[in-house]
């Protein structure tokens, strides 16, 4: 058994023992707790070092990256659970399918970023600049904070309990 690695309960493939979702099957493990998430916290200036343009698949959890400038970065399936990214610019970046779950977004510069398919649920993304953002498939929840007068649905990211049928957590 890999160190940090463990089975899928539902298709019994090795993925990291702190998934929250499974990356071959999809199914959903459990929420992680703020707690859980921040004491498991990386040093993200350690893993940025001179490679800061690309992080598909990233494991970034709870990170620190308050005011980063991550314009242009590739994020694609990134874990950025609970991650601190308040004022940060993420503009044109590529967030598509990233688990932004209670991921705190608020006054950050998300102009032409790429969020299709990402989890927002749970996350704060008031005063953030999202003209030209594309949320098509992007899931939310009734604790999702956007900026004022910003309609999601028309943007087209989806309630998961309105849109979905039910209640469902991400």
């Amino acid at each position: 058994m890999a160190t940090g690695s463990e089975e899928c309960p539902f298709c019994g493939q090795r993925i990291h023992a702190h998934a929250r979702r499974c990356r071959h099957c999809g199914e959903v493990r459990s929420l992680p707790t703020r707690a859980s998430v921040l004491d498991e916290q990386v040093d993200v200036d350690a893993l940025l070092g001179d490679h800061a343009d690309r992080f598909t698949m990233a494991y970034l959890r709870g990170a620190e990256l308050r005011g980063a400038y991550l314009s242009g970065v590739d994020l694609f399936d990134a874990d950025l659970v609970a991650a601190d990214l308040r004022g940060a610019d993420l503009g044109e970046a590529n967030l598509c399918s990233a688990d932004l779950c209670g991921a705190d977004l608020s006054g950050a510069n998300l102009l032409g970023a790429d969020l299709s398919d990402a989890n927002l649920c749970a996350a704060d993304l008031g005063e953030a600049n999202l003209i030209g953002a594309d949320l098509r498939g992007a899931l939310y929840d009734g604790s999702t904070t956007w900026p004022d007068a910003f309609d999601p649905r028309s943007a087209g990211a989806i309630n998961v309990a309105g849109d979905l049928g039910g209640s469902s957590s991400c």
